[in-house]
């Protein structure tokens, strides 16, 4: 359950000055009115249009007009809330052309930014990338660099998804630049941080990526923030330990995170973390019965909110890594080779990574000439995304192999 929805009635219905009775109406008691803006009841059959022409008809603009683009953005948030990606992406489109038709410059740019992240989330990135483009390139992004910052991370995030880490690392640094003009508070500085921080880690950037965490984001977990907020920053930081090769930190960061990122507030973050920490703990060798749990929690989580594509894909390459650790080579060749197959869903750096363990899979059934095959394409997908670290270490792990 999420709360866009909820966030959205509440702001319409406090533009308007209207009470939570006054907007239910006899209809709705201020009670229902509350949960549905606190986003802990889901709206009934019929209540997004109702709501919409009640909070329209307050209003001192044209109605016709004002409900058409109202109702399309609560009934594009509130899809979004059920993660129904496709149907919020197309809702949120409608919504940015009616608010755009009858002169909502604001509601068009939240509709559209609402578009990209849809776009980004179903890594159709791509397309994302045109829509953040333009949102950042808009005068109102120009005015509100709180507006520039979410650009400029969406942007950061899907060119991190494209394989574009040059791309991704320039414009999160742009995005950190504008929290800190727009003085948003630690809660947005700290989700800026974040997306440069693991951006640079990716592209090799370690002991930049390193000073952040300790002199930026480490000391503003200390001044007290919220508990999913302070979870993805440990996130953030645990991610750069392990690049690092400080195991012990990234350990200690990623379990702090577990502990704050709650499945019940957010099961589709918790999934998307789960399969992260599970990837770290195996990069660093570890194939233990928790890192084995973390792989189980990003499944189950992944069914129970339909997600499928690239991160089960990526939840796959895990099991495949635990069971060669663990010594079930044949296995895990068989599983790593069917996520190959499908190696045109990944990023350049993910397929990287995938390509690389199954190299080392196949050495270690006794065939290392193939191996050395996917070590190879592994360093050439890693140089054409930039992380140049990673692209050496596949090298060095050919040339080692090829030595014999």
């Amino acid at each position: 359950m999420g709360k866009s929805f909820g966030e959205k009635l509440r702001s319409a219905r406090q533009e308007l000055n209207l009470t939570q009775a006054q907007l239910g109406d006899g209809t709705f008691r201020p009670r229902e009115i509350s949960l549905l803006e606190a986003g802990r009841r889901e709206p009934v059959p019929g209540a997004v249009s109702l709501l919409s022409d009640r909070l329209a008809s307050g209003a001192a603009t044209d109605r016709a007009g004002k409900q058409t683009a109202l109702f399309l953005e609560l009934s594009a948030r509130q899809a979004l809330d059920e993660r129904d990606y496709g149907a919020a992406c197309s809702l949120a489109g409608d919504a940015a052309d009616a608010a755009l038709a009858q002169g909502y410059p604001r509601s068009w740019w939240d509709m559209t930014y609402l578009t990209a992240r849809c776009l980004c989330t179903t890594h159709a990135y791509r397309d994302c990338i045109g829509k953040a483009s333009l949102l950042a390139r808009h005068s109102l992004a120009a005015e509100y660099p709180d507006l520039k910052a979410q650009a400029e991370m969406l942007l950061a995030t899907a060119y991190q998804g494209t394989g574009e880490l040059g791309s991704a690392v320039a414009h999160a640094r742009r995005a950190v630049e504008r929290v800190q003009e727009s003085r948003l508070g630690a809660g947005a500085f700290l989700e800026a941080c974040g997306t440069l921080v693991t951006t640079l880690a990716e592209a090799g950037g370690l002991n930049e990526a390193w000073a952040y965490c300790r002199t930026l984001v480490l000391p503003l977990l200390e001044t007290g923030v919220g508990r999913q907020i302070e979870g993805k920053a440990r996130w953030a930081v645990g991610t750069v330990a392990f690049r690092r090769g400080d195991i012990h930190t990234g350990l200690m960061h990623h379990r702090l995170a577990a502990d704050l990122l709650e499945p019940g507030v957010d099961v589709e973050l918790w999934a998307r973390f789960n399969n992260a920490t599970a990837a770290m703990r195996l990069g660093a060798g570890i194939h233990d019965n928790e890192t084995l749990t973390c792989i189980e929690h990003a499944e189950a989580a992944m069914s129970a909110v339909g997600l499928y594509g690239p991160e089960r894909l990526e939840a796959d390459h895990s099991r495949g890594i635990w069971l060669d650790l663990n010594g079930e080579h044949t296995r895990a060749v068989w599983m790593l080779s069917g996520v190959y197959a499908h190696r045109s869903e990944l990023s350049p750096q993910d397929s990287g990574e995938l390509a690389l363990h199954l190299g080392l899979a196949l050495a270690r059934t006794g065939m290392p000439d193939a191996g050395s095959v996917y070590l190879t394409d592994s360093e050439q997908r890693f140089r054409s995304a930039g992380a140049k670290d990673r692209a050496a270490h596949a090298a060095a792990l050919a040339h080692e192999m090829a030595a014999g």
